[in-house]
């Protein structure tokens, strides 16, 4: 698990695949169920209270990532309620090296670095979390519109 802070009310946290059963992908419902016991197990520890938009990306093969914003602080300060929104967006792998991606599909250029989509061809996480980093959401957005496609 990461976590990265942006500022007193927003974060990302990010499980890795291998702490996450395989079922929970199959069905939204139950993707949606496993955050919300996740986040209700960690509200002590992340300190959350009131009224939050949860943005899910996943992919099975890595596993979930969470954009946590605070839209409102509710009446009671021990209550908290979550807005949850499974999103089906590519998630893509930024690199500084093209050889490592040059065997996978939609390779793209932006910014003196090197992007490949996420898929069923992409493999297993370990061999790659040191050698990049996972990009989604607005991120991919502009990765889209400003890049390069590779062939």
């Amino acid at each position: 698990m990461k976590i990265e802070t942006y500022g007193k009310d927003n974060f990302s946290i990010f499980i890795n695949n291998h702490y996450i059963k395989d079922d929970i992908y199959d069905d939204k419902d139950n993707l949606i169920k496993y955050i919300k016991n996740y986040l209700l197990n960690m509200r002590r520890k992340l300190n959350l209270r009131g009224f939050y938009k949860v943005r899910v990306y996943y992919k099975k093969i890595i596993g979930v990532f969470m954009d946590i914003n605070k839209l409102d602080d509710l009446d009671l300060v021990s209550n908290l309620d979550l807005r949850i929104i499974i999103a089906d967006d590519d998630i893509y792998f930024e690199t500084d090296d093209y050889f490592f991606i040059e065997k996978f599909n939609d390779k793209r250029f932006m910014n003196n670095k090197f992007y490949c989509i996420v898929d069923d061809n992409f493999g297993d996480i370990t061999y790659f979390s040191e050698l990049g980093r996972f990009i989604y959401g607005k991120e991919v957005i502009n990765l889209l519109n400003n890049s390069k496609i590779l062939w």
